[in-house]
């Protein structure tokens, strides 16, 4: 049974198999991943951005697996780094998560640390919303807003995965444009991908 990477692309009519990554340029890495994050990710969240399915905690969650993913290939994903990747492609799809505000532990913080801190990491590991809260109520959130009274982030997750799906693609147009894989985007892309997929690429 072979090992499915992902789909086909264009130039490779058939599906990928690990064993191909090896001996693929990392061009035509780029591409094989492009194509698996569409089908294998994106396509399959789509059914949750709606309002029928009613489906917005699994949307949510799935939003920063989303980031976490697309993070480590566009930033890295070095040992130590707190998630850095995180809070970067966060501030990237709003350059308002880069606000400082107090917590409520009363620590200041970027509005992105909120997101992975008080968000990511309490849906992930507690299946509850510690600094951030969700609403799909434009009245109550069109995007985002910060109570400077409770100290925590109302977020409208619909919007959330909007802006997430668009700087995915703008992240793609510029690494799919790329053709130096010794220089970004191509080279922290494929470092991270080798470090995903080690043992298929040695």
């Amino acid at each position: 049974m072979p090992w499915l990477f992902g789909p086909s692309f264009a130039g490779h009519p058939a599906s990928v198999e690990m064993k191909e990554l090896k001996g693929f340029d990392v061009p035509t890495r780029a591409r094989a991943f492009k194509a698996r994050v569409d089908a294998f990710f994106l396509e399959q969240v789509d059914v949750f951005q709606y309002e029928i399915p009613w489906a917005p905690f699994p949307l949510a969650v799935m939003t920063c697996v989303g980031i976490e993913m697309i993070g480590s290939y566009k930033y890295g994903d070095s040992a130590g780094d707190k998630n850095g990747h995180f809070k970067s492609f966060v501030k990237d799809m709003d350059a308002k998560f880069a606000e400082v505000q107090l917590t409520p532990e009363n620590k200041q913080e970027e509005l992105a640390a909120f997101i992975y801190k008080g968000f990511r990491n309490s849906l992930a590991h507690g299946f509850y919303g510690k600094w951030v809260f969700t609403t799909h109520e434009r009245a109550k959130a069109a995007t985002f807003r910060y109570s400077d009274q409770k100290r925590f982030i109302v977020l409208n997750v619909y919007w959330f995965y909007k802006r997430f799906k668009e700087t995915t693609n703008q992240y793609f147009q510029h690494l799919l444009a790329a053709a130096d894989p010794d220089v970004d985007p191509l080279k922290t892309f494929n470092q991270t991908l080798q470090k995903n997929f080690s043992i298929w690429i040695p």
